[in-house]
């Protein structure tokens, strides 16, 4: 049986790809910054740096690399914006998994402040659970005697902030959520997902949105310290019958970005058409 290899022996396997490719080149004019980029992003193309890999620190490159801070911060920002890694708030760098762009943004239609374009969209999924009921859930949806499925989920918008969506919905209904692949859960809008695989197409939403100070855990997923405030969406989503079928709360934090708004008649025709 093959021994598990430890997270300092991982780290330090790291540690000496990413500095083995950085000096592949020594004669290279590039700046050392992009250098470091071009190593890492690399490294991940070529599957040397697997999904889910948790990189080395900051400090522990600038020591590996004799290069300065700024310069690894600079280069990992540029590889988390192009979204070959994520930032995990209190635990670090990691090559993103199964990177995938998110489609059928509701929304998510943010606007890059630079270019005047929508940002990319991806989601990871952070867990999904059969809960009782809670107040509001329950004002929402109704009663259900099996509980609800929560969906729960951090949603990258473009590298430059991450938005927190959760979602519940009646577990008599969509129980099967808790064991679809996790992908599925990642690539879509959840509300398109329901309608492909549970035949429950989103064809009208009630919407409302409130500054908040966010609860603790998620405060801390988005990176929000003190008395940081975050936009709230609360948004119910109904089927063809007028039933509801989800209760979704969406914490956007402070960005630059617009937030482009739809109306629910083009989400009623592009449920419709789908």
């Amino acid at each position: 049986m093959v021994a598990p290899v430890s997270s300092k022996r991982q780290k330090a396997l790291a540690l000496a790809a990413i500095a083995a490719a950085y000096r592949r080149d020594p004669a290279s004019s590039a700046p050392k910054g992009a250098r470091l980029r071009a190593a890492i992003a690399g490294l991940i193309s070529a599957g040397e740096l697997a999904d889910g890999a948790r990189l080395p620190g900051e400090r522990d490159l600038c020591a590996a690399l004799d290069i300065s801070l700024g310069t690894v911060q600079k280069a990992l920002d540029l590889l988390v914006r192009d979204g070959d890694l994520v930032r995990e708030h209190g635990r670090g760098t990691f090559v993103r998994r199964h990177r995938q762009e998110m489609q059928a943004l509701w929304h998510y239609r943010f606007i890059d402040p630079a270019t005047g374009e929508r940002l990319p969209v991806y989601a990871r999924l952070v867990d999904r659970d059969l809960v009782p009921a809670d107040a509001e859930t329950a004002r929402h949806l109704g009663a259900d005697a099996r509980g609800f499925v929560r969906v729960r989920r951090l949603i990258d918008i473009g590298g430059q902030f991450d938005c927190w969506s959760e979602m519940d919905l009646p577990a008599s209904r969509f129980r099967r959520l808790l064991s679809l692949k996790a992908s599925r859960l990642e690539r879509v809008n959840l509300k398109q997902l329901l309608g492909d695989e549970f035949g429950a197409p989103t064809v009208s939403i009630s919407q409302t949105a409130r500054l908040v100070r966010p609860p603790a855990p998620v405060a801390a997923s988005l990176g929000l310290k003190g008395a940081a405030h975050c936009l709230r969406l609360q948004i119910v989503a109904f089927d063809r019958a007028g039933v509801p079928i989800s209760f979704q709360k969406i914490f956007v934090p402070p960005n630059a970005c617009d937030l482009e708004l739809s109306e629910t008649a083009q989400l009623r025709k592009e449920a419709l058409a789908a």
